[in-house]
């Protein structure tokens, strides 16, 4: 029996060794928490000190606009009807962009990092579409609904509580505006209170929490479910593995943010134009897999008429993020499904800022680019690495070189060197 007893204790103790001594790398991926992911983002962007606790009451609301009508109190069902698509929706997919009621805040750190919270309505902790059926008032600002949460009646506080501090969404950028370097953080799918917890310290006391944050924001009723506002950096958040696999890089490689009629240098993020010449410099090993997977390159044209690539020559284009039917809506030749739920008004007729170049040479460059987004190794077309890690980058990148050109014939080079504008085209 002894010799039994003992037999097992070595299996076990053998058996704890062998995970003890497992390298990082090889270690389950449920091992790679979120605080552990935070650590390594401070230390790879040089960020000092503790992060800042966040609210998403702390930030901005952003305005959405239908037809050039600010959705609010009076017209919110109206604009909200069936029939009507918004001006700069702020989900880049579906009519959820429409919702309003999303706060944004962006963060300076210090000298070359910044912090972007941004925490968006695209349903409740129902059901997706409960803004089509809901009896309540989805035009009000962040001031009205807390006012009626607090007049309210204990039965309604609990549901009005939902509609003041909830949000479906949470999207956290930190981004190292010298290097290049970036983290993503996220939550999507499920209400969750906008008091966030610390993500780079223990969850104090639930008295403590709740305290930390401003006074003036309105706190959860008794019978608000506790795990939706008390809960850590891991309950609170995806798992890196997860929000790597979500497809936060595929979306905001090439500048790291993503620049849209919802969010852009006006709303306080980098200027677009200085982040265009940044690599893409991962942190953390799910997120640095999926940009190889995904196998994101940089991409450009040939010299068109002996002058060099418009849309290039301000910001990055790439094969996942910036390529795609978000390009046709940016340079104002939205797609049959974009077209579905985006309009087109004189407002915002296209993202790009006019520029003084006549229309038919815009046209051309705007159709050769779309032609090597689509077809990226194709003669006419070059491309270069741009991240995930600084040993990818080809040599002088900073200096603008590393471009391989294009070998595929028969595609690109044909729309560049003869492409003749046609009007029906677009």
């Amino acid at each position: 029996m002894k010799t039994v007893a003992l037999l097992l204790s070595l299996i076990i103790l053998g058996i704890v060794s062998f995970f003890l001594l497992i390298p990082d790398g090889q270690k389950s991926s449920s091992d790679y928490d979120v605080y552990q992911y935070v650590e390594e983002c401070k230390t790879e962007l040089g960020i000092n000190g503790q992060l800042p606790l966040l609210s998403c009451l702390d930030g901005k609301q952003v305005p959405i606009y239908v037809d050039e009508q600010e959705i609010k109190s009076d017209n919110w069902e109206q604009l909200l009807s069936f029939g009507k698509k918004c001006d700069n929706p702020h989900w880049l997919g579906g009519d959820m962009g429409c919702w309003t009621y999303s706060h944004l805040q962006v963060r300076k750190l210090d000298n070359e990092n910044v912090m972007v919270l941004n925490c968006r309505q695209k349903g409740n902790q129902l059901e997706k579409n409960w803004f089509r059926k809901t009896k309540a008032n989805l035009g009000m600002n962040q001031h009205q609904r807390k006012e009626q949460y607090e007049n309210a009646s204990s039965d309604e506080k609990k549901e009005l509580y939902y509609l003041y501090n909830t949000f479906n969404d949470i999207g956290i950028i930190l981004r190292n505006t010298k290097t290049g370097k970036s983290c993503y953080i996220t939550q999507y799918g499920t209400a969750v209170v906008g008091f966030l917890p610390p993500l780079d310290k223990p969850l104090p006391s639930k008295e403590k929490f709740l305290k930390l944050f401003d006074p003036a924001q309105a706190r959860p009723p008794q019978d608000f479910p506790e795990e939706l506002w008390y809960r850590d950096a891991n309950e609170a958040f995806k798992s890196p593995e997860e929000t790597a696999s979500a497809g936060c890089v595929a979306c905001h490689n090439a500048h790291g943010f993503k620049y849209s009629p919802y969010i852009n240098s006006k709303h306080g993020l980098p200027d677009i134009y200085s982040m265009a010449k940044l690599p893409f410099l991962a942190v953390g090993d799910p997120f640095k897999n999926f940009f190889n997977n995904a196998d994101i390159l940089q991409v450009t044209t040939d010299s068109i008429d002996g002058e060099q690539q418009l849309c290039t020559s301000c910001h990055k284009m790439t094969t996942s993020g910036t390529c795609g039917y978000i390009f046709n809506a940016a340079t104002d030749h939205p797609d049959s499904t974009l077209s579905s739920w985006l309009t087109v008004s004189s407002r915002n007729s296209s993202w790009m800022p006019p520029i003084k170049v006549d229309a038919a040479r815009v046209k051309k460059h705007v159709a050769a680019l779309q032609c090597c987004c689509k077809n990226p190794r194709s003669k006419g077309c070059r491309t270069r690495q741009f991240g995930p890690t600084e040993a990818d980058l080809p040599p002088g990148f900073d200096e603008g070189q590393g471009w391989v050109e294009g070998q595929e014939a028969g595609l690109c080079d044909a729309v560049i060197g003869s492409y003749q504008w046609n009007a029906k085209e677009f």
